[in-house]
């Protein structure tokens, strides 16, 4: 009897070790002291950054169905000014929105603010990379 007790508990154990859990996707955003804006081996001008984020991350879903875990943005050392770290961000952030705007259209046919509160609080969950709201590289 303690035989078929024991034996779902050994077999869960030896499944979650057979399968690790899935390395974290991370989109890597940094600028050098010159305003030069690489995203993993691109090279992105800051005009161009929100377009270039919203087209990373939606074409990461429809290739996989899912979307990168989190963003990442880092200085290439102290010498960036405050003022383009700034453009920087808000650019990643007019990326997130595109992003969240385009999923929207594409899974119900309407805009992110028209969904009810249930459906906004399951693409919260579903992506949360759409609302991360810092980039820090510690967190």
């Amino acid at each position: 009897m303690r035989f078929f007790f024991l034996l779902p508990g050994l077999l869960f154990s030896l499944l979650s070790v057979a399968h690790p859990p899935a390395a974290e996707k991370v989109l890597q955003v940094k600028v050098d002291e010159y305003g030069l804006v690489t995203v993993g081996r691109d090279t992105v001008g800051s005009d161009q950054l929100a377009r270039y984020i919203q087209e990373r991350l939606f074409k990461s879903y429809l290739g996989t169905g899912q979307m990168h875990d989190r963003i990442v943005f880092e200085t290439g050392d102290d010498l960036v000014p405050e003022a383009v770290a700034t453009v920087i961000v808000n650019e990643i952030r007019a990326g997130q929105q595109k992003a969240l705007q385009v999923i929207c259209l594409q899974k119900f046919n309407r805009t992110y603010e028209m969904l009810d509160k249930k459906k906004q609080s399951r693409l919260q969950k579903i992506f949360p990379v759409l609302f991360q709201p810092d980039f820090n590289p510690k967190t």
